[in-house]
């Protein structure tokens, strides 16, 4: 069975999806990633059920659900042979309510004194560390807490902005310390609710029949928007981010057709229509901030193209915003290979956006790995499809992320570079790279965490480690480090990362090795793994063992261990080894600066 069967008669309604969601209970389709998921409520959140299986089912994921009895989150948390630690959760939910947590910052607000104000506050955040604490003694799993929102009448009523410290402001304040506190804490994240809340409406939100007969505080609309929302949130935990977005150029950056409009003609400036396009162009740039490429395949002129990029007034994505192009008359399917390619991007990172249906349909069919977004049939709808999507979400932003579009520029010129020079040394050499190890540590975890998430050609394993799962290997003994490249052409950021584990009598084995598809080929790989070395002969290793676990996607890493002298460990074909002792630690290539300064002895 597959996703489509089950969603082709949806109906948005509670009986339809609830329908939709016993069909996939009773034959899951193929091709979902399970998960299960637990919800912690203050309040009563069986309703998410069906709503939460059937959009997460949408997002490529079979959701097994777990929701605890009203209002039981110490009860459940803090005993260790609670339904919930029986159920294995991969994601938890804490869905608090400020009225529940802090009935009196809803309920009695005008009554506190400043002190006993403050004093609410940190007893929401006391009772929430503790609840996290409680939770990472038994479980690892990934945690998702709401936020708070206002309640749907403020205390002062309009008078509310007059006072000193407003409702507002105070609930503003908890929803800020909750931040910094998820902040602390690995794998950890704010599901924003408050913000959900504000997008849809108040006045929508609640149905006060369902809250005074059920204890639920959300209308059959609020309910499904709930669910959409957290689908989105588990998405980003388990499917990395698209890194591309590939866009087509007539009716979707600008209104017309440019080979018949010409510059002047086509709908891009200060009035509608072309003011919404010119939004779009806006709200892409935002997405090339956030470190999402952005490409174009266009069947059109490339001349004409070219000139709009570069001329016309209210064009605000210009030629140097986008990593790569194929204008030309040929198909698209091929173009987005050709974009992939340049990229150095496998085709699933990439997301197409197309106002023509034909041209979604066939890279559905020529390129299934392809994240397809439908563009509505009017441009007001545009920002609204991509952001939906959920094809760029991703839980955080690294300074990586930010630098991404820059770095890519910065690889055209070292191309060319590449092909001026006589051998892969010499090449190496011009580059005057330099190379930081260091030791993972809480800093540098989210971006260490990320690449593993997401790292798929040069990766030796694939193990998908958790921010949390990383720190119980370091904290068990493991050597887990991260590798920063930067060259005369700009800085890489963090690209690399190599996690080693203490097996019996002196070895050790490299749980994880991976390396950024950007610095591929840079001999940087050889300084990651003769750090790695040196430090486990430090601390008493005398056999080094590599493992490569074959994927569709990590040919370039198959002869990674034997390129670098491993021998091959008889009867196992994954498996490699290096002798510490007879060989002492793999060599550092002579052509390029290594920094080992932030690699302290332990």
């Amino acid at each position: 069975m597959f996703v489509s069967e089950v969603l082709r008669d949806l109906q948005p309604t509670p009986a339809g999806y609830l329908k939709a969601a016993r069909e996939l209970e009773s034959g899951p389709p193929t091709g979902l990633r399970p998960i299960n998921v637990a919800i912690l409520a203050t309040f009563t959140a069986e309703f998410l059920r069906s709503y939460l299986m059937v959009e997460s089912a949408k997002r490529g994921l079979e959701v097994k659900l777990y929701v605890a009895p009203f209002n039981q989150l110490e009860q459940q948390i803090l005993n260790q042979k609670s339904p919930l630690y029986t159920f294995q959760p991969d994601v938890v939910v804490m869905a608090a309510r400020l009225e529940e947590v802090a009935p009196v910052l809803t309920h009695r607000f005008l009554s506190l004194s400043k002190t006993a104000m403050e004093r609410a506050i940190e007893e929401v955040q006391h009772r929430l560390r503790g609840l996290i604490e409680g939770l990472r003694q038994h479980r690892t799993a990934l945690v998702l807490i709401f936020n708070y929102a206002v309640p749907a009448h403020l205390a002062a009523g309009l008078a509310d902005p007059t006072l000193e410290q407003s409702q507002t402001s105070v609930i503003q304040r908890c929803n800020d310390a909750l931040a910094q506190l998820c902040r602390s804490y690995p794998d950890v994240f704010v599901f924003n609710y408050a913000r959900l809340l504000d997008e849809w409406g108040l006045w929508h939100w609640s149905d006060p029949k369902l809250w005074y007969l059920a204890r639920v505080p959300f209308s059959a609309e609020a309910q499904l928007h709930i669910a959409r929302r957290l689908a989105r949130y588990l998405r980003a935990m388990y499917r990395p981010a698209c890194k591309c977005l590939v866009l087509d150029l007539d009716n979707t950056l600008w209104g017309g057709v440019l080979g018949e409009d010409g510059l002047g003609g086509i709908a891009l400036g200060e009035d509608y229509p072309g003011n919404v396009y010119k939004a779009f162009q806006q709200y892409l740039l935002t997405l090339r901030d956030r470190g999402i490429l952005l490409a174009v395949a266009s069947k059109n002129d490339e001349a004409e193209v070219l000139e709009v990029l570069k001329s016309h007034p209210d064009a605000v994505l210009k030629l140097q915003d986008f990593s790569a192009i194929q204008i030309h008359w040929c198909d698209k399917a091929a173009s987005l290979t050709a974009i992939a390619n340049e990229l150095n991007i496998g085709t699933d990172a990439l997301a197409f956006f197309d106002d023509n249906q034909v041209e979604l349909e066939w890279i559905r069919s020529q390129m299934p790995e392809v994240t397809v977004i439908d563009a509505p049939s009017s441009p007001l709808g545009f920002i609204e499809a991509v952001e939906e999507s959920g094809a760029f979400d991703q839980l955080t932003v690294s300074v990586e992320d930010r630098w991404r579009a820059e770095l890519y520029q910065g690889e055209q010129v070292r191309k060319q570079l590449q092909t001026q020079s006589l051998s892969l040394d010499e090449f190496c050499h011009q580059l005057e790279i330099t190379t930081t190890v260091g030791r993972v540590d809480v800093e540098t975890l989210p971006r260490v965490a990320q690449l593993i998430a997401k790292t798929n050609q040069f990766n030796l394993t694939t193990r998908r480690h958790t921010t949390a799962e990383v720190q119980t290997m370091i904290a068990s003994g493991a050597i887990a480090l991260w590798l920063r490249v930067t060259d005369r052409f700009g800085d890489y950021g963090l690209v690399g990362v190599a996690i080693a584990v203490p097996a019996a009598s002196g070895q050790w084995v490299i749980d994880t090795f991976l390396l950024s598809c950007r610095v591929i080929g840079r001999r940087v790989e050889t300084v990651l793994l003769g750090m790695l070395s040196r430090l486990v002969r430090e601390r008493g290793g005398t056999t080094l063992i590599g493992e490569y676990r074959s994927t569709s996607k990590n040919t370039p890493a198959s002869t990674f261990y034997a390129d670098h002298g491993f021998e091959a460990m008889d009867g196992d074909g994954g498996r490699w080894f290096w002798d510490l002792t007879a060989s002492g630690a793999i060599p550092l290539p002579e052509m390029m600066k290594v920094n080992v300064e932030s690699i302290p002895r332990r």
